[in-house]
């Protein structure tokens, strides 16, 4: 078959079917890590609506939005919530793990629950140990 463009006959050479290949087989695995890797950090799952974590903290929330009270690796440990209200994730970060806080808003015994951190609308949670 004459391709319109170039004249030429056939599919392509191998070559360019292999490196197709490879670019697919790529893709997919790339695929299948993220997909994997989205569990890696889950450390609970919940048919609870989200807000049932702990107490929102509107100074802490307001503190998230500025940048000023954040996860160090966003999600690095989440929960979900999948129930019929209230659904989403959350990761979360305590003193000493997994907490930026320049300005020492963080105070022991307490775990934080960040859902949408760093964006204008993150909340924080905070739930006693």
């Amino acid at each position: 078959m004459k391709s319109r463009k170039s004249g030429r006959t056939g599919g392509g050479s191998a070559a360019a079917k292999a490196a197709v290949a490879v670019v697919v087989a790529v893709v997919v695995a790339v695929i299948t890590v993220a997909g994997n890797s989205a569990d890696a950090g889950r450390y609970a799952k919940s048919k609870r609506p989200l807000w049932h974590v702990g107490h929102l903290d509107a100074n802490l929330s307001d503190a998230c939005r500025r940048s000023q009270f954040n996860q160090i690796h966003d999600q690095r440990h989440h929960i979900g919530f999948t129930g019929e209200r209230g659904q989403g994730t959350v990761g979360f970060a305590k003193l000493g793990w997994n907490l930026r806080d320049p300005m020492g808003l963080a105070r022991p015994g307490v775990t934080y629950h960040f859902f949408n951190d760093g964006h204008s609308n993150c909340k924080v949670f905070v739930a006693k140990d």
